[in-house]
């Protein structure tokens, strides 16, 4: 995985199977995660986390496109 800080943004470049195991691990949380303590442990509210699943692309799970 490369990381790239460009201020504002972060451009991040990983592997297939990185994207991934970071969109399920988001996923597991959104669904197993207690509301009254989940912003404290994630470090955003459930809401935010869906609008960021949401937004990443829909990528084939044997690459190519």
């Amino acid at each position: 995985m490369h990381v790239e800080d460009c201020g504002d943004q972060v451009v991040i470049t990983m592997l297939r199977a990185e994207f991934f195991l970071v969109e399920a691990l988001m996923m597991e949380a959104l669904e197993t995660g207690d509301d009254r303590d989940f912003q404290t442990r994630v470090g955003a509210t459930k809401d935010k986390v869906r609008a960021l699943l949401d937004s990443l692309p829909d990528l084939p799970l044997g690459g190519g496109s």
